[in-house]
Order: structure tokens, then sequence, then C-alpha cells
């Protein structure tokens, strides 16, 4: 199974994620400017428009909303919407990690699927990346995309900006919390089957063998790289250590160093390359012995 692909994010490119920003409880609500109708012109009379059927749209007023995947291979089309990663809402990070909403309404193990339910229930166009990885949390994959800019449909939420659409996932995150029998853990992606022992009913999800010094969730979908193998897995390690030489920098934040990287894949990393040097060393022995004949 192929692994997914840590993106390295630019706060820069509005595309792809947001800048780094206050924290939203620091502003007041004085201090926001709204506009003001003039009360002096008549106010023009309220034209009724269809109500669409009630079939079509009770879905919606579950808390778990039926989503409807469509597969797209025209990334055009949707590189204009607002990207959600799950570290945004994750409650054990700081904002310097990747936290984008207040520590109140984070939570633990926030899912890419649950994103995509809450905008599905806020009625907005949505595309989910399941292979896509945040650089702050390499450990849950997901990138939902969603366009701010469509049209408001009939009796759906209006969402002003990102941050208020922020809030509103973050909300249906805190009412629908992941647990070991979440459907959104179990959800199958296409060119990555489910492995047996996630799929038998009643039993706990399966835990990630978590590094000293990582910081991942408790709950990941069964295709993370930190489940492979029922843990993080040397071939992983060895492959994300190329793409962090690669850039020429150290590892993205909520990443260790090189040397607790080696270290974390259980002495694998650090026995190959004490091996390759006791090879060398004896190769010079046999050397030396031929200059003294």
């Amino acid at each position: 199974m192929s692994h997914p692909r840590v993106e390295e994010v630019s706060d820069s490119d509005v595309d792809m994620s947001d800048p780094s920003e206050d924290d939203i409880d620091d502003f007041v609500e004085s201090d926001i400017m709204r506009r003001v109708d003039d009360s002096s012109k008549p106010a023009p009379p309220q034209q009724s428009q269809p109500q669409p059927p009630r079939h079509q749209h009770q879905h919606l007023q579950h808390s778990h909303p039926q989503v409807q995947m469509q597969t797209t291979t025209d990334e055009k089309a949707y590189k204009s919407y607002q990207c959600l990663y799950p570290v945004y809402f994750d409650a054990t990070r700081t904002r310097a990690e990747g936290r984008r909403v207040p520590r109140s309404l984070a939570v633990a193990n926030p899912l890419a699927i649950d994103i995509v339910q809450a905008c599905a229930a806020l009625r907005l166009q949505t595309v989910l990346e399941a292979g896509k990885i945040h650089p702050k949390d390499w450990a849950n994959p997901g990138r939902v995309k969603v366009n701010l800019r469509q049209p408001p449909q009939p009796s759906a939420t209006t969402v002003n900006n990102k941050h208020h659409l922020y809030l509103l996932v973050a909300q249906h995150l805190r009412a629908n919390p992941t647990t070991d029998q979440s459907r959104s853990l179990r959800m199958e992606v296409r060119g990555a089957p489910m492995p047996p022992q996630a799929q038998e009913p009643g039993k706990p999800w399966p835990r990630p063998a978590v590094p000293r010094g990582w910081k991942m969730g408790e709950l990941l979908p069964y295709y993370s790289p930190a489940m492979t193998g029922g843990g993080v897995s040397e071939n992983f390690l060895k492959d994300m250590m190329k793409e962090m030489q690669g850039a020429g920098a150290g590892g993205p934040g909520g990443m260790p160093d090189m040397a607790s990287l080696l270290a974390a894949a259980g002495g694998g990393g650090a026995g190959g390359v004490g091996g390759s040097g006791g090879a060398g060393g004896g190769g010079g022995k046999r050397e030396k012995k031929g200059k003294g004949k």
C-alpha cells in the first residue's frame, strides 16, 4: 500500500493554508464593524421562495449526514477552495503546532471524514483528499477543501468567512466525538483496503504505536501511516527522512530530530549504519595486512 505523501505547506499560499493568526478569543465584540440599514427607507416586500422537497435535505438534519462521495481528477476545479486539516481542531496541539480554533472548541482525535460531514451539513461544496497530509500532523491523513465562494443555498447556514467556518466545524466535532465505534474510522478509501482486524464489530479500534516525543491521536484512520503494521513502520520513517533531507531543512513542527527518528525506528536504522561501518572496518584491516607482506 502506498504511503500518503507529506506536503510542505507555505503560510504565504492562501490556496493551500492559512497564515498565522491571533486567537479568536482576543477579538472584542465592539470592534467588529457591521452594516446598519437606513431605517428611513421602506423595507422591500419579502418574496416567497419555493421550498425544496423535504426528502432531499432531510439527511442533513441528522448529526451524521450521509455524504455522497464523488471522484474527480481535475484539481483546477477546486484549487481556490478553502483548506481544512484535522490538526486545526486538535485539542492536543497549540497554535504554533497547527490548531486554529480556541482550545475550548478543540476536540480529541479529529478526523477528516468528520470535517466532511460537518461541511455537508452546512451544504457546502466539499472535496476530500484522503492522501494529503499536513506537515505538522503526518499521522492523521486527509485534507478537506471547501468552496466558500459558492452562492448560498436556500435554508442553508450562512458562513461568513473561514473563521466562522472553523467555529461551525468545531461545534459539529464537539457534538459528534470520535469513539472506537465511530463510522468515520471505518470509511473505506479506494486503493487502501481495510484490514480484517479493523472490520471486527464490537472490538476496540487498534491504537498506533506512538514513539516517544511524537504527537498523534489515539484514534486514527486505518490507512494512516502510523497504523501500518500496527505502528510506525521502518520503511515509512526512511521515506520521511529522505523527503526531509531532500528539503534541506529539519523536520516540520511536531516531529523530533534525526536522532529521535532513528531511535523511534527500534534501532533498525542505527543497526544498519553500524553494520555497514563494521564491514568497512574489516576491509581496511585486510588492506593493511597486504601492505605488511
